[in-house]
């Protein structure tokens, strides 16, 4: 089932997605037919505003955080979760400035 038409049939319980914790609500989303990782971490912080969630799947973001911290190696899922845990509760806010920064550099934001 697709998570819009879902929502909008009401399958897809959004105040019980409300009370789960991050971790919860990924894999509530991920039950879904064609949610995966990303897309549920994509929804969770987009959609629903948890501010806390990188999502760590997004190779493009992996390389831009690298870049940012001037690391040497590539990332992984669970590197990048192990260096923002102390920017909590950010990280969500992290990934935004980094897709804003790539996007400015592109020429794709009005200055």
């Amino acid at each position: 089932m697709d998570l819009a038409q879902g929502v909008a049939q009401g399958f897809i319980d959004l105040d019980k997605l409300e009370l789960l914790d991050d971790g919860q609500a990924v894999k509530y989303l991920e039950a879904l037919r064609g949610i995966g990782r990303w897309s549920a971490e994509y929804v969770l912080l987009r959609g629903l505003g948890r501010w806390r969630i990188f999502p760590g799947d997004d190779v493009g973001a992996r390389r831009r955080l690298q870049a940012w911290l001037a690391l040497p190696e590539p990332l992984d899922y669970q590197e990048v979760g192990r260096l923002l845990a102390g920017w909590q509760p950010f990280g969500g806010l992290v990934y935004f400035h980094l897709l804003l920064s790539h996007l400015a550099e592109e020429g794709k934001l009005a200055p």
